[in-house]
């Protein structure tokens, strides 16, 4: 009976949800001229953080174009809601005025599809339908290199599609259907600060992603996970809290938001190894004070080799990962990818021994492959992606 009063309550929450936005579309008619709702242009991520395109935008639009009438969707409690008030407008995920917002708003911003909506799969539903008004910017999380047949046109409607680098851009534009000028090469938004005056220290960041199968399962059943294992031997390997010692090191674990609740699962076995069980610290400024970066298949490696510093693959259960998560796309990590890849913890401890014994300097194959697969550097990113979302207004 599990299953079905899981549906049924769904569809009730569904129905609440549906119920408020006829509301908010009926008296937007009048609201969408008031002072707090005219020419909106509502800025999110995913109602619960600040850290990423959207966030960098919305404080370039703040900062440079005060004219524009922005507001972000973020909670009271989120760690990053004081950072917006600074800036400008928070509206309260879920209350009456996001469903206002969010029927008024002239242009809807975010770096997931409907980021910005009281709720990401009921709403890209509706705007399947075309039932969701305004234009949107789809600025996207990362560089995409998987490939994702959820962001296929006419599964997802965007009137703007960021990418960056070449070859994405050109993926893309193969293979994602979008109408003609909608997928723009306009550059992460957070790149324009990748470069600022920042101190390193003598740390060391793991940084994984999440694994869909692993999203709704017990604190058992995760420490059963082929996950688990992989990752708590690398930490528990006993040349990692020898090479932290011999050179005076910090290891930095930090989980994805997903898989945050299981931290407690890896026990810190040296004071030098330290495990992050929240988003508190922005994901950039571990980037830029970070020497190494070892992932699996984030996309945060691209950030990590656009500043020139060396990376590994913990590629562990690459197939499996490939078969239930994501697909290939056009970028192989044994091909192109900006580091090795490993598949086992004594090969990722012999990569960190031989970039710790180097100065943490990147093998040149690597930085030959970062070299032709970013664009220039540059830092007007946010700039040049006002100025296309005005060309669509």
């Amino acid at each position: 009976m599990r299953d079905p009063m899981k549906r049924f309550c769904r569809y009730i929450r569904y129905a609440g949800m549906l119920l408020r936005y006829a509301l908010a579309l009926l008296i937007g008619i009048f609201a969408r001229h008031t002072p707090a709702y005219r020419d909106l242009w509502l800025f999110a991520e995913r109602g619960y953080d600040a850290q990423d395109n959207a966030f960098f935008l919305f404080q370039f639009v703040r900062q440079k174009h005060p004219e524009i009438h922005a507001a972000y969707l973020i909670g009271r409690e989120c760690p990053d809601y004081g950072n917006i008030i600074r800036l400008g407008r928070a509206i309260e995920p879920g209350s009456f005025s996001h469903y206002l917002a969010f029927a008024c708003a002239k242009v809807k911003i975010s770096t997931h599809i409907m980021g910005y909506s009281p709720h990401m799969y009921l709403f890209t539903k509706l705007d399947s339908h075309r039932l969701v008004p305004g234009r949107k910017v789809f600025l996207q999380h990362g560089i995409l290199f998987n490939h994702i047949p959820t962001l296929y046109y006419p599964r997802i409607r965007v009137d703007l599609f960021v990418c960056s680098a070449g070859r994405e851009y050109q993926a893309i534009l193969d293979h994602y259907g979008h109408p003609q000028g909608v997928v723009q090469p306009l550059g992460l938004c957070r790149y324009d600060h990748l470069f600022r005056e920042h101190t390193e220290k003598r740390q060391i960041l793991i940084l994984p992603t999440w694994r869909a199968a692993l999203r709704d399962c017990s604190r058992e059943a995760f420490q059963t996970s082929a996950y688990f294992h992989f990752f708590n031997s690398l930490l528990r390997h006993p040349q990692m809290a020898e090479l932290l010692e011999q050179y005076h090191y910090t290891l930095l674990v930090q989980l994805h938001p997903e898989m945050q609740r299981f931290a407690a699962c890896f026990s810190s076995v040296h004071p030098r190894i330290k495990i992050q069980a929240t988003n508190t610290q922005n994901v950039q400024q571990l980037l830029l004070e970070s020497k190494l970066l070892i992932t699996d298949y984030s996309s945060i490696f691209f950030d990590f080799a656009y500043l020139g510093k060396p990376l590994a693959y913990y590629a562990f259960d690459e197939a499996y990962f490939f078969a239930t998560h994501y697909q290939r796309g056009y970028f192989d990590l044994e091909e192109n990818g900006f580091g090795p890849v490993c598949r086992h913890p004594d090969e990722v401890l012999q990569f960190i021994k031989e970039r710790l014994a180097d100065n943490m300097r990147v093998p040149a194959l690597y930085r030959a492959r970062a070299k032709g697969f970013f664009p220039p550097r540059r830092t007007d990113h946010c700039s040049r992606t006002v100025s296309a979302i005005r060309a669509l207004l």
